[in-house]
């Protein structure tokens, strides 16, 4: 029986997860360098911890939830780290945007502490993170997936377990591949229209229902109708994202000429100082492609809904 959980990386993603575990009756024990975030957590009920070896020491499953996979093994195979100071059967769940052979790494270095690894990265960005209706991607071996099952049905929506370890890494890859070309192919649409005199909440009302419609339509056209590019989704962590796509399909020898022409567009907006704006910001590239700046309808009250 699972008694403790531990979350280790409290960031947009991480803080209103570890809350929902929380509020759906999990001892939740937190950590983040960023200990503002830590007591956030802690007035929900979650236990602070100052160290990863505290984690490790008190918890039966333990979910990261971290930047890029050098903070994951550091985590994870440091001095105070999970492997070194935690209980043999300990299921490590990585959620964290990570490459597949990354995630094959980690779960093979936890076997030798006798430790089960699952990789689970989400999409739904911010919004669905505290609604707790994430998409939830998981790769690992089946029991131990129905172990911690209700772990991730008190964070997420759409939970499917895809395959061997890697492989929920691999469909959050395949994921980033489809919402960052439609970023794009949504910023380039919206420059058209626009230049050609038509208000973008009037486009939006026009073709959202129609076979042009999709979530990311839906999550990201009010933000950019709005021009209201806070983060949900950062550029610098889709260019991450897309860099983990280009190494794995490198690796197996399948050719993506769309992902990496826009992969060069997120390359542009970080090289113009907009790495930790939202990625719907990529729109600012085909603006200066054709010296039309898209502007905000007159009483424009739209809200987006969700961020991919």
């Amino acid at each position: 029986m699972i008694v403790k959980v531990g979350f280790i990386g409290l960031g947009i993603m991480g803080k209103p997860m570890s809350i929902n575990l929380i509020q759906a009756g999990f001892d939740t024990y937190v950590s983040d360098i960023n200990m503002k975030a830590v007591e956030e957590v802690a007035a929900y009920g979650g236990t602070p911890c100052k160290t990863n070896k505290e984690i490790a020491e008190k918890c039966d499953v333990i979910i990261t939830m971290l930047p890029t996979a050098q903070h994951v093994e550091k985590v994870l195979f440091g001095e105070d780290g999970i492997a070194q100071n935690g209980n043999p059967n300990t299921i490590v769940i990585d959620m964290s945007s990570v490459s597949p052979e990354d995630s094959r790494l980690f779960a093979n270095r936890l076997k030798e502490y006798n430790m089960r690894f699952l990789d689970a990265p989400v999409s739904g960005g911010e919004p669905m993170a505290i609604d707790g209706t994430l998409s939830i991607m998981v790769g690992g071996e089946e029991d131990v997936f129905n172990e911690v099952l209700s772990i991730f049905q008190a964070m997420g929506k759409s939970i499917v377990n895809v395959g061997g370890h890697g492989t929920g890494s691999a469909a959050k890859l395949a994921n980033q591949i489809m919402v960052s070309i439609h970023l794009a192919a949504l910023s380039e649409a919206c420059v058209f229209a626009s230049k050609s005199g038509i208000q973008l909440n009037k486009l939006y009302e026009a073709i959202h229902s129609g076979l042009a419609g999709s979530a990311v339509m839906d999550a990201k056209m009010p933000k950019i109708i709005e021009r209201d590019f806070e983060p949900g989704g950062r550029i610098e962590i889709n260019f991450k994202d897309l860099n983990n796509v280009q190494s794995a399909a490198n690796a197996l020898g399948v050719p993506l000429p769309v992902t990496h022409l826009v992969k060069e567009i997120f390359s542009s907006e970080i090289a113009n100082g907009h790495a930790k704006k939202d990625h719907s910001h990529i729109i600012n590239y085909f603006e200066r492609m054709a010296n039309h700046r898209v502007q905000r309808p007159n009483n424009s009250t739209y809200k987006s809904s969700a961020n991919v």
